[in-house]
């Protein structure tokens, strides 16, 4: 864990007044100060020896120190908090935190760069944020409505006349990959319990369904913390399974699917009947792919929002582009199909990719 002042001190200016050093010294003890890191490529000690040249001697011996502690307290996370830092990596985190930005952006042009070449400034740590938040309590905003969704197994049930409750434990809370300039925080082996209040009508329109026990339970409704019970008490507005919804969402790709078809009937009717010029036996026979079902083996349930939101929109998109490719292979059109093929292809490969990095 990263030390509490690793990232609030700002250099003095006596730290970062360089010294006049010529080239060879600085190379020297940047040499120097790569080895106690345990650096040996020319990248690294280049930007130490910058480091020594904007920041002066002083400053890259003092973090080089500030290092060894952190290594030797256990040593310093990555931001994701997936592994640890190697010793080079926890040196030039620090410096990257000490520094003007004028002067680490001439150090570390690539710092904070994104995928997209935005520039990303460094986020918050977990282990700061109640320095950060306590003085936000003092003026905090207000909750205009607040939904939670919980998936899991529930437990054992108390029913009360129209009333149902169980309780459903938290044995262990990961930390998924988050955004970044959310602060991650390390997987926490802690219980924390749910009591899930719903509605015997609600169980009852459930309770079928989970007697398989790999399927799964999914409450929606209001989050409130029950001091008395020391957990969180949910207040169900909405109850059903994955299932449940899995069957939902097959019902409603058979429908789309029976629509289209028709749909597609229904013009091919209509254009046999307005083109006299077209012989019968010279019709164009036409396979109905919009009927082909769309594959979808990802449980969104499970998933975050925003995949389950895409994956839905390439489902739909999916089926309008075959439906499209089915009508104008029909009129004989050739104008613009290559292209929509390739559009269907493309996003049948998002799916796929999808469907890939989230499957269990």
């Amino acid at each position: 864990m990263q030390p509490e002042d690793t990232q609030k001190e700002t250099p003095t200016s006596e730290e970062t007044q360089p010294e006049i050093l010529s080239p060879e010294d600085i190379q020297k003890e940047a040499q120097k100060i790569a080895e106690v890191l345990g650096e040996t490529d020319e990248g690294p000690i280049g930007q130490i020896g910058l480091i020594i040249e904007k920041c002066g001697l002083a400053f890259a011996q003092k973090i080089a120190e500030e290092t060894e502690k952190i290594e030797a307290s256990g040593g310093m996370k990555t931001h994701d908090g997936k592994r640890r830092r190697t010793k080079g990596g926890t040196y030039f985190f620090i410096v990257k935190g000490r520094i003007d930005a004028k002067v680490r952006q001439e150090i570390f042009p690539n710092f904070g760069q994104n995928s997209d070449g935005e520039v990303t400034p460094p986020g918050i740590e977990w282990s700061d944020r109640a320095e950060y938040l306590k003085p936000l309590i003092e003026e905090p905003g207000q909750v205009n409505n607040l939904t939670v969704t919980l998936i899991g197994r529930p437990g054992k049930l108390h029913i009360e006349g129209g009333s149902v409750m169980t309780v459903i434990e938290q044995k262990e809370v990961k930390a998924p990959p988050y955004p970044k300039g959310v602060p991650p925080f390390e997987s926490v082996e802690k219980i924390t319990y749910y009591y899930v209040f719903m509605s015997l009508k609600h169980w009852q329109k459930v309770e079928k369904s989970l007697e398989d026990e790999t399927d799964m339970l999914i409450v929606e409704g209001t989050a409130v913390y029950d001091a008395d019970m020391e957990g969180i008490s949910i207040l169900t507005t909405s109850v059903s399974t994955k299932g449940l919804e899995r069957q939902k969402r097959l019902a409603n790709q058979e429908e789309n699917q029976k629509k289209a078809k028709s749909e597609k009937s229904n013009k091919a009717e209509k254009a046999s009947k307005t083109d006299k010029s077209n012989k019968p036996e010279a019709q164009k026979i036409v396979i109905d792919k919009s009927a082909v079902k769309t594959k979808a083996n990802a449980d969104l349930d499970a998933l975050p929002a925003s995949v389950s939101d895409k994956l839905k929109q390439l489902y739909s998109a999916t089926d309008t582009l075959r439906q499209k490719i089915a009508t104008m292979e029909e009129k004989g059109q050739k104008t613009g199909l290559n292209m929509t093929r390739r559009l269907l292809e493309q996003t049948e490969k998002q799916i796929a990719t999808l469907e890939k990095q989230y499957e269990k």
